[in-house]
């Protein structure tokens, strides 16, 4: 009776063990790969460019043709959307979208995966909602950053964005909205960190993520310097576009 007992005993504390282990080890994966701190995005910058994605999303869907035209545009915006999204979510300190930041990013996911004009239409109405403060109540905070997006999708991303910068340091216009073009690739090499599809040995990963960084910092930084237009945003981006080539020539993602 008493080993049986025992027997009872220990096999529950397995099983608590097993499932606080895998609490630990989900948590430790919903984690964004670094601290979501000003140093790495600033949460007006984070809303400004959710804001600004979302206008383009709506000005794809105003007629049938231009959302029949512009399909491709809007999944990699709305997939951006997302990103930022959960960087609002995942955020440091408080913010006034953290609570509702879950709920834009869900509906930006689906409106990434919509079939339809209309499907499209009711994601957006979500995510204005949630700009608006309102929550559905449903959405989860914590998730594994590399379900955002595949690292390959953030490729051609990377470079539209990589462009836009390259334009905006040799004919500054708006800094505040140049400098977000920096933002989103910091927070796409975040995404990127945790996609290690592209890494054939596995003691290689430690070198993919490392890489990610160095980019996301070189980037994060990039955004400070267009911002204020110190010259220093030239070096900060020379830098970035020098660990991608590193990446691009180890890994070929």
């Amino acid at each position: 009776m008493v080993a049986r007992d025992l027997r009872r005993l220990a096999w529950s504390s397995g099983v608590i063990v097993a499932i606080a282990s895998g609490i630990a080890s989900w948590t430790v994966l919903a984690a964004p790969p670094t601290k979501l701190t000003p140093a790495v995005a600033a949460p007006e910058d984070l809303t400004a460019e959710i804001r600004s994605l979302l206008t383009s999303v709506e000005e794809g869907l105003a007629s049938a043709e231009s959302y029949r035209d512009r399909q491709q545009q809007l999944k990699r915006q709305a997939v951006q959307i997302a990103i930022f999204s959960q960087a609002l979510a995942d955020y440091d300190s408080d913010t006034p979208l953290k609570k509702t930041a879950p709920d834009i990013r869900d509906a930006a996911l689906a409106l990434a995966k919509s079939a339809s004009k209309e499907e499209s239409a009711a994601q957006v109405t979500i995510i204005k909602q949630g700009l608006e403060g309102k929550s559905t109540g449903t959405a989860v905070r914590e998730i594994d950053w590399s379900r955002l997006a595949r690292a390959g999708a953030m490729m051609g991303a990377m470079k539209e964005r990589s462009e836009a910068i390259r334009r905006g340091l040799r004919r500054p216009k708006d800094p505040d909205a140049e400098s977000r073009q920096a933002l989103a690739i910091a927070l796409m090499a975040l995404v990127v960190h945790g996609d290690t599809h592209a890494v054939k040995d596995s003691a290689d990963k430690p070198a993919w993520q490392e890489v990610c960084l160095e980019l996301q910092e070189h980037m994060s930084k990039a955004v400070a310097a267009i911002k204020s237009r110190d010259g220093s945003a030239v070096d900060h981006f020379r830098m970035g576009m020098e660990a991608c080539d590193k990446c691009h020539q180890k890994f070929k993602p």
